[in-house]
This record gives C-alpha cells, structure tokens and sequence, in this order.
C-alpha cells in the first residue's frame, strides 16, 4: 500500500511539472516583443562579364570585427558614452560574417575572385579587415551609422604589401539600414583600394 502511494505521489507531481511547464511556456512566450532581423549582406550581385582570366585578382580573406560589436544586438550610443541595445532589433548572423559575404559579393561585381579561409599551399594574397567599431547614435529621427575598420593586404608570405585605415558613416531613419550603408561605404572603399 505504502509503495502505491510513492507511485502516485510521483506521478502526480510529473502530472503537475508538465502542466506547469506548458503554462510558463505559454506565459514567457507571449510576454517576448516582437523581433525583426535584418543583415548587414544587402548587395546584389551584378551581371557583370569577366571573361578575362589574367586581369582577375585573387585574394584570401580574413575578417574580424571586436567582440562587443560582433554579437546579434545593435548598439546605439547616447550622449553620456552610455551603450544601449535597440530593442526589436537584431542581426540575423554575426556581423563578421554578414560582412564577409557582402565583401565577398563586392569582389565578385568587381572581377575579383575572393577565397574565406584559403589553403596556405595556394599563394595568394590575403585581405586582412578588421571592424574596431560599428555602432549608431541617434539624431532626432534618424540614426547615424559608423565604421571604422583596418584593412592589410598581406602577401603570400605573411609580409604586409598595403596598410589603410577607412571610416565611414551614413544615416537613416531605420537603424539597420544606416549600418549596412555604411558597411557597403567601407568596403566599397577598400575595394578601390585594392
């Protein structure tokens, strides 16, 4: 008798977690703001023939950005150096990788073939970017986006052939925008560079 108790007990309280569980599922669920995801990545890849093989360049790349502004949040400044997350706001990737593919699909409108993470016996050239900051303040209506990034090209041996420091900065009244904008600046500049 006392062993049918246990069992009972038991499984009312397995009865009771999952029914509570469904509840505070439900409950956490509905009280999440809704959230839009955007991506830094907005080129287009253009129709552009590079039939010329010889005027092609090849690159590596490589790409970092900072840890605070390599996350899915988007940070805006305030007056007082004060960082906060925009809420309802998010990047669908990491930024690192957003940017890579749009400079990626820059180099490919531009005739360029651009390796991620090429193998060490191929000897290309290497564009090294690093993103130090990306971030928004707010101006009335709109947003403010800036970047600030460090471009190297590195030659096949690891010596630095080219060194350039690019910002850029573009506004918008939609906060995302105005950073893919200014990404698209950034690495449209660096392109030139090349």
């Amino acid at each position: 008798m006392r062993l049918i108790k246990i069992y009972f007990n038991v499984l009312f309280a397995l009865f009771a977690l999952v029914l509570l569980s469904g509840c505070l599922n439900v409950n956490i669920k509905s009280a999440l703001p809704n959230q839009t995801y955007y991506n830094l990545d907005n080129i287009k890849l253009s129709s552009t023939k590079c039939n010329n093989k010889k005027n092609a360049s090849d690159f590596g790349l490589n790409i970092s950005v900072l840890s605070p502004f390599d996350g899915k949040d988007i940070l805006l400044y305030g007056d007082n150096q004060e960082i906060k997350i925009l809420e309802n706001y998010k990047w669908i990737d990491l930024p690192k990788n957003m940017i890579r593919n749009a400079f990626v699909k820059v180099g490919i409108n531009n005739c360029m073939q651009i390796t991620q993470n090429p193998p060490i016996s191929q000897r290309i050239n290497t564009i090294k970017i690093s993103v130090n900051e990306m971030y928004l303040k707010s101006n009335k209506n709109e947003h403010e986006a800036y970047i600030y990034l460090v471009y190297e090209i590195l030659g096949y041996d690891m010596k630095r052939l080219q060194y350039g420091v690019i910002q850029t900065n573009a506004s918008n009244i939609n906060p995302a925008i105005a950073l893919q904008n200014a990404v698209n600046e950034a690495i449209e500049k660096v392109i030139k560079e090349l």
